[in-house]
């Protein structure tokens, strides 16, 4: 069993446009500055695991693979739901993160990767999820918070979920909607008024289906 960081790891990741550069030190041999074109330090990780895998499945972690043929793998990937672009003028970006870990992992990829002064969070949160703990980790990187529920049963009723978004980020920074298109509609209107200003949607992944499927209906997406 191949071990990470210790038979494997990545070594190093640089911001690039569209995503990242990564420097993987794999089992048979180490690979740099390849493109990966996802945001986030965790998108690195799962690359390098993935290299790994490759490694030890065609060779057992004896074969180097072909550069070309990793550079071409490593630029067809794709997460959706994951930090992706689903509309622009203004920035809309998705991500499923649904728990407190996710929600530090996005925080942190959203000050790592974009340039943006001010953001926006559209956010809805299931009923058996920690929906305390999803916005405080949030609340360091967002200017105001729509708050909506999902078309899920379990969602989290807005009222209740506007109490808990307000006792992290304040009442003036906390808006409420009871349907996520008015919630969306508001958030990029306020993001229109302004440069460097977008919009995430968070907070559940029933939620992220809905964004992407209204991107698509609404003619905003990229």
């Amino acid at each position: 069993m191949a071990i990470e960081l210790v038979d494997f790891a990545l070594e190093s990741t640089a911001v690039a446009v569209g995503g990242q550069l990564i420097t993987v030190r794999g089992r048979a041999g180490t690979y740099r500055d390849l493109f990966l074109p996802l945001y986030g330090d965790h998108q690195g990780q799962n690359a390098a695991v993935a290299i790994a895998a490759v490694e030890s499945f065609l060779g057992d972690g004896s074969r180097a693979l072909d550069p070309d043929v990793l550079t071409e793998g490593l630029a067809l990937a794709t997460s959706p739901g994951r930090l992706q672009l689903i509309g622009i003028e203004p920035t809309v970006l998705v991500d499923a993160a649904h728990n407190p870990h996710g929600a530090r992992a996005l925080a942190n990829a959203m000050q790592e990767y974009f340039d943006f002064d001010e953001l926006a969070i559209v956010v809805a949160v299931l009923g058996d999820k920690d929906a305390h703990g999803i916005i405080a980790e949030l609340a360091p990187v967002a200017t105001r918070f729509h708050v909506t529920r999902s078309q899920s049963d379990r969602a989290i009723p807005v009222h209740d979920l506007v109490d808990i978004v307000s006792s992290v980020a304040g009442q003036d920074a906390t808006f409420e909607a009871d349907d996520f298109a008015s919630a969306i509609e508001d958030a990029r209107e306020w993001a229109s008024e302004a440069p460097k200003r977008a919009v995430l949607v968070t907070g559940s992944i029933t939620l992220i289906g809905e964004a992407i499927a209204l991107a698509d209906r609404g003619g905003w997406k990229p």
